[in-house]
């Protein structure tokens, strides 16, 4: 027979964020109470030559009224921020499959070809895609025409092997005889494989192993089926 144990409530959010939420409202239930409590015993015990004044009774009535509903009004907000911290990660799912173009220089490798854009630009000089691995060290170059607008590495190596899985930087840069003008990120085209929840911020995570916000994106399409582009060609 297959043993159960019980899950305490400090182990599990949702019960220690139901736990804490009934507590403050009994708290102020009995908070109330307790003041009803002592302003009977007022009303009973007061002197007959010198009875309450009804203006402080209205002020106490009023100052605990506020007290009870700025606790009310702490758990609405509360209840309200998360709302919109669930509502913001579930909008963000509609990436979820789309192909996106972002100025990104850092790749994932997986034995997948990466492809890339050339971002517009005024710097002058021949251009050239340098790709590095972790350590800094340049594996690739690849020579860029003018009229080129983007480009694919497929992991291919200056030494005529296959890079290994792991994570890169491409840049490109505009080079004069042997001086680097100018190194621009190029825009990465790449596909939106999960929305995640960071530091309470939604992150798109995207098959290059690229996490950006919606903010990052430059833009966004269908992607392209292999059927689809066979039979446009």
């Amino acid at each position: 027979m297959i043993e159960t144990s019980a899950v305490s409530q400090s182990q599990n959010p949702l019960i220690s964020a139901a736990s804490s939420k009934s507590e403050s409202a009994a708290t102020a239930a009995s908070d109330f109470k307790s003041f009803l409590t002592l302003l009977t015993a007022q009303l009973r015990n007061q002197d007959p030559l010198s009875p309450l004044d009804s203006t402080q009774f209205v002020e106490q009535l009023a100052s605990f009224s506020a007290v009870e509903q700025q606790i009310e009004t702490n758990s609405l907000l509360k209840d309200l921020a998360s709302g919109l911290s669930g509502s913001g990660l579930e909008s963000a799912t509609q990436w979820i499959g789309k192909e996106v173009e972002t100025v990104s220089g850092a790749a994932q490798f997986t034995g997948e070809p990466l492809e890339f854009k050339v971002p517009p630009t005024t710097s002058e000089g021949r251009a050239e895609v340098v790709v590095s691995d972790a350590s800094g060290n340049v594996i690739h170059r690849q020579a860029v025409s003018a009229s080129q607008n983007k480009f694919t590495w497929n992991g291919d190596t200056a030494d005529g092997a296959k890079a290994p899985v792991g994570n890169y930087a491409v840049a490109i840069n505009y080079v004069e005889g042997e001086e680097v003008l100018n190194t621009v990120a190029p825009i990465a085209v790449s596909q939106v494989r999960e929305a995640r929840l960071v530091d309470s911020e939604v992150k798109l995570v995207l098959s290059n192993g690229v996490q950006v916000e919606e903010s990052d994106i430059l833009a966004v399409r269908q992607p392209v089926e292999e059927s689809d582009a066979d039979s446009a060609s």
